[in-house]
């Protein structure tokens, strides 16, 4: 008989501390603790590739299509060193394309940052990306087979690469061009017919 009246002593004294507790209201929560930003790796803003390319100056986008046409983009910075503001374009294929550096004018830069190729200026002394001599092995897969079913066994003498427009292109001169005029290829592989003189 005095066990039930030990246990309901005990219930009743924990309903009372329960319900005194309840009464006064909920436990203080913990002070906020202040965030520290060099405890997470992550400092920079989340930004689009599309809108890092479309911030860059127009002359250095010109610069970009007319060195590397339309290979897919891995990241845009834009950097300073002691001399000169700069902008390191990194793309996915990066064997094939390395970091490309631009200058702001549109100028491309040598990794150590001395200029490797003025950027041209038109009549009116706008700037526009001036061609470029490419590599036939560094071509786009769509302009080498465009290039093979033209012309199968012509010697190609020189392929340069140049903006018209938005659009990039690639001339292509060959060693016999009596027999094999020149070619000018968009890099989706469409090829530009010129009227026969």
């Amino acid at each position: 008989m005095k066990i039930p009246i030990l246990q309901t002593v005990v219930l009743l004294s924990l309903l009372v501390g329960c319900a005194r507790r309840h009464e006064s209201g909920p436990a203080p929560a913990p002070a906020p603790t202040r965030a520290s930003h060099s405890q997470t790796p992550y400092t920079k803003p989340l930004t689009s590739l599309g809108a890092k390319f479309a911030g860059l100056p127009l002359a250095v986008q010109n610069t970009v299509r007319a060195e590397a046409g339309m290979e897919e983009i891995a990241d845009v910075l834009k950097e300073t060193s002691p001399e000169r503001v700069y902008y390191k374009i990194l793309f996915r294929a990066s064997r094939r394309y390395p970091p490309l550096y631009v200058a702001p004018d549109g100028s491309v830069l040598n990794p150590d940052l001395t200029v490797a190729l003025h950027a041209a200026q038109d009549s009116s002394g706008a700037l526009v990306a001036a061609p470029v001599v490419v590599n036939p092995e560094s071509l786009p897969p769509n302009v080498t087979k465009a290039i093979r079913e033209r012309a199968p066994n012509a010697e190609i003498a020189l392929v340069s690469r140049e903006a018209v427009g938005n659009q990039v292109v690639y001339v292509v001169s060959f060693k016999e061009p009596r027999q094999h005029p020149k070619l000018t290829v968009f890099s989706d592989g469409t090829v530009l017919d010129t009227p026969a003189p």
